[in-house]
């Protein structure tokens, strides 16, 4: 009977290593899409990977949305991505543009930008002069992120991010009530955030004023990395999304994102 055991166990281990891949580093790899828009309007995060996930059911991908700016950018230096959407700021930080090839951009309004407000309290005493200094809440940015909000901005009001000080939060909509409830000084958020919250809060912008509009700054972009993707993936993709124009899975996505249509870059 022992002997009889050890021959079936054999066996089925012999079974078991023929029918079942093995595995390296103890864990199956994975081909994700990232996804990191800090400045969306959309902030239930755990609605769009269930829309995304079904989105992309038959198609093998993963996908990971994230609302802190050091944890997506953890997982893209430790992971292979095969696509990502993130801020165009992102492209320009650290080389990214070399390895993230933008293929497709969002149009809102009939513009591929959006812009940014400088809020304080409505009774605040704090001009463009006097805000060096300043402790302003706004969504996470990393350096190339700054230096374009000095570009668009900040230096046309004679500032520069390196004179402020700035209180990160995951979302505009929590910049907006630390103001509101005096907890910071000002407030730097999207322009279509601001209009969308005092939709649902209209004393919440009692509370407020702007003090500057920022230049117009790029909407988020799709991108891919090359050699990751499988051949014809990234035009699949394309026609996934793209598809959204004409109603079904995709479209509620650009509902959430709030995303009209989409343009192809004219270089990829």
């Amino acid at each position: 009977m022992r002997w009889c055991c050890k021959h079936i166990a054999a066996l089925l281990t012999l079974v078991l290593l023929v029918c079942v891949p093995l595995r390296s580093g103890g864990a199956a790899s994975s081909v994700h899409f990232l996804y990191f828009n800090p400045d969306s309007c959309h902030n239930n995060l755990s609605s769009l990977k269930e829309a995304m996930d079904t989105l992309l059911s038959a198609s093998g991908f993963s996908f990971q949305p994230f609302a802190r700016f050091h944890d997506f950018d953890r997982e893209v230096r430790s992971a292979t991505p095969a696509f990502l959407f993130l801020p165009e700021w992102y492209l320009h930080q650290d080389g990214n543009h070399k390895r993230f090839k933008p293929f497709l951009i969002p149009v809102r309004q009939g513009t591929t930008t959006y812009r940014k407000v400088l809020l304080v309290a409505d009774d605040s005493g704090l001009t463009t002069e006097t805000l060096a200094g300043t402790t302003i809440a706004m969504t996470p940015v990393g350096e190339a992120g700054l230096a374009l909000l000095d570009e668009t901005i900040f230096q046309r009001i004679g500032l520069r991010g390196k004179e402020l000080k700035f209180i990160t939060t995951a979302k505009d909509s929590d910049a907006l009530f630390a103001l509101a409830l005096r907890q910071v000084k000002a407030a730097l958020v999207s322009q279509d955030n601001l209009e969308h919250v005092g939709r649902l809060n209209p004393r919440l912008l009692e509370r407020v004023k702007i003090l500057a509009v920022s230049d117009p700054l790029p909407l988020p972009v799709l991108c891919y990395v090359a050699g990751v993707v499988p051949p014809g993936g990234v035009e699949k993709m394309r026609q996934l999304l793209l598809a959204g124009k004409e109603g079904g899975k995709a479209a509620r996505i650009m509902d959430m994102l709030q995303i009209d249509t989409w343009r192809i870059p004219n270089v990829e």
